[in-house]
């Protein structure tokens, strides 16, 4: 089938898009098994929840374009990751480089919730520093349906992610409530970090210097240590 001369402009119009970016980053989506970790990263890339759900085997990855408020467009590979214990060595090598991550839990299922310690333990080991995390309640659709389903409060969740510097969503991967929220208030947050990093070390640059300057012998142990 051929293109007409409008769908060719279309077509390298929309790779263009795809080609040119500001910012790129990792993020990844993390938790126990069946909690709806592909689900929900379907729904927010397609729409759609896969009809015969099939258990992620190690990870996978997929791409998406996303604009932030600046202008500017981030390409945010985003890392679904199995959630079975025997695929936990692999999974954990691809924690680094991880600037933003989500982490799922059931809501109706108390034991998906306890072990978010373990999988926010061994992120912040691997992922980069500054990692923003969102902590997510996912099946609220089974909530609405029945509300005695619910076995994680939204108050203990909302004081874990909070005493842990934590986003803190409720979602349906299945109707899609928050979805496109959690993504677009994750990929923000990680500019806003990032953005504070040069600012940061522009501080402690400026203290190097003060310090450097207030003494020949700072000088001299300043010297030594980065040799070192």
């Amino acid at each position: 089938m051929s293109l007409n001369t409008n769908e060719i402009l279309n077509t390298y119009e929309n790779l263009a898009i795809e080609t040119k970016y500001d910012h790129i980053y990792k993020i990844i989506i993390i938790g126990d098994s069946s909690v709806g970790k592909t689900a929900l990263l379907s729904k927010y890339l397609r729409g759609v929840v896969p009809s015969s759900p099939i258990p992620t085997v190690a990870t996978e990855f997929a791409t998406k374009m996303i604009q932030i408020k600046e202008g500017g467009y981030v390409k945010a590979q985003i890392w679904d990751t199995a959630g079975e214990e025997k695929y936990k060595s692999i999974t954990y090598h691809h924690y680094k480089k991880s600037v933003g991550a989500l982490i799922l839990y059931d809501i109706t299922k108390k034991s998906t919730f306890d072990n978010v310690q373990n999988w926010y333990t061994d992120l912040t080991i691997q992922a980069e520093i500054g990692c923003v995390i969102a902590l997510v309640g996912n099946k609220l659709d089974l909530i609405e349906k029945n509300e005695r389903l619910r076995e994680v409060s939204r108050e203990e969740a909302e004081i874990y992610a909070k005493n842990n510097n934590m986003l803190f969503f409720e979602t349906s991967a299945l109707n899609g409530n928050n979805i496109n929220d959690i993504f677009e208030e994750l990929i923000q947050s990680i500019y806003t970090e990032k953005r504070k990093i040069p600012y940061l070390n522009n501080i402690v640059g400026n203290k190097n210097n003060i310090n450097i300057t207030t003494s020949k012998n700072k000088h001299l142990n300043v010297e030594n240590e980065c040799e070192c």
